[in-house]
């Protein structure tokens, strides 16, 4: 019994098919946390993350239905790999963010003129003018409007929500790992 017959179809296009719906569910929860506050809380892993997601996925319907073998195999299980710590990535910034909704990495000048979306369309220009002001006198406690003002908590829960996806896209790539050295094993003993 080959690779092929060890390696089952249906694993790899059920595991795809998991990966596809974490990974649209990561890029909505990442615009839906982006609409709320643009540059608290997030770094916006679910898209750069989702990049490498949709790779993984793609090679997996690939070898679901093209190429079979074991080299193939292994290909995807590089992406795998590397999708799962992407994953443990996202994770981990969830997790930060989900303690401390107001954290920026923009620096303090961009996190105070950088705020929820809606901000760009109905007062842009009076956070500018707060922002400028703040900065000509070198005011901190302003500048870090987010921990003083409204911290965007209702991105919480979006961050939560984007976690567990995070977690479930872990789990998939290690099912395929799982998976893999099985059939790798069946080939390498002999086993019928």
């Amino acid at each position: 019994m080959g690779f092929a017959e060890r390696f089952p179809r249906w694993t790899s296009a059920v595991l795809a098919i998991i990966q596809l719906a974490l990974t649209a569910v990561i890029i909505g929860l990442e615009i839906k946390s982006i609409f709320i506050d643009l540059a608290h809380g997030t770094i916006w892993v679910g898209f750069w993350a989702s990049l490498i997601f949709i790779k993984t996925l793609v090679m997996m319907l690939f070898i679901t239905c093209c190429c079979r073998g074991r080299c193939c195999a292994t290909y995807v299980l590089a992406w795998n790999i590397f999708s799962g710590i992407l994953a443990c990535v996202t994770i981990y910034f969830d997790r930060t963010f989900i303690n401390d909704p107001c954290k920026c990495y923009l620096g303090d000048k961009l996190c105070c003129a950088v705020r929820s979306v809606d901000s760009f369309r109905t007062n842009y220009t009076s956070i500018l003018d707060q922002c400028g002001q703040a900065i000509a006198n070198n005011d901190k406690t302003a500048l870090q409007w987010c921990s003083t003002g409204s911290p965007p908590y209702d991105k919480v829960q979006y961050l939560k929500a984007q976690l567990g996806c995070a977690v479930g896209m872990l789990i998939s790539c290690a099912l395929y790992v799982v998976i893999y050295i099985f059939a790798c094993l069946g080939i390498c003993f002999g086993h019928d």
